[in-house]
């Protein structure tokens, strides 16, 4: 039997190219774990490295703080996505409730919110006065959960001008008052359930590892709190400090430090 010359693409032997199947199968094996060795880790990893438990690890990517994918069977986080994480600094600590961290990231805001009671109230007005929403933003993921989707370019216009949702991210950080102006960044919505379901088929979004939509799917009861087509400053800022961008974080950490 003739054997090809194996070549670095990964992915199936070509139809018609006869492959000695055993030396292909240890070639995809070596490609696939260099792959992980390079992009990716595994929760065991990434909770070390973030000196949490992999359970919280796996909570965070269920919030959409880490990203994620499944190589060979095994469920690993990306890399880059941790080191970010701790190259922030992010101080460890229990993730405030949505409600509880929207009203955090509200009255920061200075928005007024009908319903609180004296005593809850006096509370989150405690905590603001001892640290900014900077220092606080790795408890305050549950706001939304994030879903990194790709849509046809066309289409991210149309997104941007549906009913029942709310504009943040880069794109739309000069209409929050912050210093940035990136209008190639990725369609950024806040949503709810719903409604994001409706869009992704509408438009057929697909998950993607490069997206240029992304969804911010609100806990339910949280939607009516947000009445502006754009989302409130701190809020536009906390999203921007999740952006991989130097200058996103440099706008995003001196708004949420200022306050």
């Amino acid at each position: 039997m003739v054997t090809s010359q194996l070549t670095p693409a990964a992915g199936p032997a070509p139809t018609g190219v006869s492959v000695d199947a055993p030396r292909f199968r240890i070639y995809r094996a070596i490609t696939m774990v260099e792959e992980i060795d390079s992009d990716w880790m595994s929760t065991a990893e990434a909770a070390e490295a973030l000196g949490l438990t992999p359970d919280r690890v796996r909570r965070l990517v269920a919030d959409g703080a880490l990203g994620s994918r499944r190589i060979g069977g095994r469920f690993l986080v990306r890399r880059d996505d941790v080191e970010a994480r701790v190259g922030d600094g992010a101080p460890p600590g229990r993730p405030y409730s949505p409600r509880r961290a929207w009203a955090l990231v509200l009255l920061a805001d200075g928005v007024a919110l009908a319903g609180l009671d004296p005593v809850t109230l006096s509370k989150l007005r405690a905590v603001l006065r001892g640290r900014s929403l900077w220092a606080l933003r790795s408890r305050l993921g549950s706001r939304a959960k994030r879903r990194d989707m790709r849509a046809h370019s066309s289409d991210l216009a149309r997104l941007e001008s549906e009913e029942d949702v709310v504009l943040t991210g880069a794109r739309h950080a000069p209409e929050a008052g912050l210093g940035l102006v990136a209008p190639d960044a990725p369609v950024e919505l806040y949503l709810d359930g719903a409604t994001a379901d409706r869009l992704v088929a509408r438009y057929s979004l697909r998950p993607s590892d490069r997206p240029n939509v992304r969804l911010r799917v609100l806990p339910p009861g949280v939607r009516p709190w947000l009445d502006g087509r754009v989302a409130p400053r701190m809020a536009v800022a906390l999203d921007l400090a999740e952006d991989r961008d130097p200058r996103a974080q440099a706008v995003a950490r001196q708004a949420l430090e200022q306050g």
